[in-house]
């Protein structure tokens, strides 16, 4: 299993901005300090989630949708009220450490890490409550009528893509980007350390496969967490080592699988997510967990600026959220950002809305 935290997640619900006239039904709870510089709010939107892993919106309804991953669900805001709609998926401990003590613990319970809107109130969701080599991206009908969610389709699992005894396959699969045409997708892989992977495939066509490995080119620093189309291109952002700041954003080209450009994080410890601004060709939010395992540490927010030959600009925003792990602008212009809260394995997760992005465009 990864020795970073499998947290989801990332798509183009980062990316896709949706017309201004769609608001999500949202209510906001209470304003929250993490930390924000002037200029920005900060509302709670949802709470008493586990290990929350994503956010993403209904494409008519711009209705927010929460993956509640160490509960095994996947809710809907509904009248500003959080209503699941699939429930029971699996979930699995991530790790198992050693107390002072010298006991046991299983620590992260995760399950579903990633979900996307298709046409016609489906849904995609990663199953990635599963063991590793078991895991595959399911496709459900969503009845608006409060009948059975309904699968439509299944891609095929990934196995071991070395020799080594220690690599069972691919799992705990975060970071779902899919493309326009509802159909080509691309999804990060949290299998065997010593080989990671960026796959993708066709929902239609159930296929998943292996398609970039950093690896392969030489970059060192490992955990693909977000996956995200850019001016035709995969950006991709890499945690790296859990605790350190050696998180890295790799532009990949699809069609050639070479890198064609990389940029550092420095600053920004764990970063899990990115989501482009809004009216921004060039600037994202990145989400910065510190991911310690026996608890959730104060994470960042912060607005990144890529330039090229590897130049980045980075503002910190928010200092004091509480294990961020995904983000995605909404149909409002605000960031949803999913927070672990203040413990691990608990009902403390919660998903915050922050305000200050400007106007967003049509």
């Amino acid at each position: 299993m990864h020795r970073l935290l499998i947290l989801l997640v990332f798509l183009l619900p980062c990316a896709c901005i949706m017309k201004q006239e769609k608001q999500p039904a949202v209510t906001d709870l209470h304003t929250v300090d993490i930390g924000l510089v002037d200029g920005y709010a900060a509302h709670v939107v949802a709470s008493g989630l586990k290990n929350p892993s994503y956010v993403t919106f209904h494409p008519h309804s711009g209705a927010l949708t929460i993956v509640d991953s160490g509960n095994g669900r996947v809710l809907k805001v509904v009248d500003g009220v959080p209503v699941p709609i699939l429930t029971g998926l699996a979930t699995e401990w991530w790790k198992v450490y050693k107390d002072a003590e010298g006991q046991e613990v299983s620590a992260y319970r995760v399950g579903p890490l990633a979900a996307h809107w298709l046409r016609g109130d489906q849904l995609v969701v990663t199953d990635a409550g599963r063991p590793d080599g078991e895991e595959a991206l399911i496709t459900f009908q969503i009845s608006s009528k409060g009948e059975a969610p309904k699968v439509l389709a299944r891609t095929n699992t990934v196995g071991p893509t070395t020799a080594d005894p220690a690599d069972l396959g691919e799992g705990n699969l975060c970071g779902l980007t899919v493309l326009p045409d509802n159909d080509t997708y691309y999804v990060c892989g949290q299998g065997f350390d010593g080989k990671s992977w960026v796959l993708g495939g066709s929902l239609k066509s159930g296929t998943l496969k292996p398609l970039f490995s950093a690896d392969d080119h030489g970059i060192t620093v490992n955990s693909p967490m977000q996956a995200l189309i850019w001016r035709g291109n995969v950006l991709v952002v890499y945690s790296g080592a859990g605790g350190d700041d050696d998180g890295l954003i790799v532009e990949w080209n699809p069609e050639t699988r070479t890198v064609v450009n990389q940029w550092s994080l420095k600053g920004l410890a764990d970063p899990m997510c990115i989501a482009q601004v809004p009216g921004k060709d060039n600037q994202f939010a990145v989400t910065a967990n510190n991911w310690a395992l026996e608890g959730v540490n104060h994470g960042k927010v912060a607005l990144v600026t890529l330039g090229a030959d590897g130049a980045v600009e980075t503002d910190v925003i928010a200092d004091r959220i509480f294990g961020p792990v995904h983000c995605a602008f909404g149909p409002d212009g605000r960031l949803y950002v999913t927070s672990l809260g203040t413990a691990l394995d608990s009902d403390k997760g919660q998903v915050i809305a922050i305000a200050g992005f400007g106007a967003i465009k049509g």
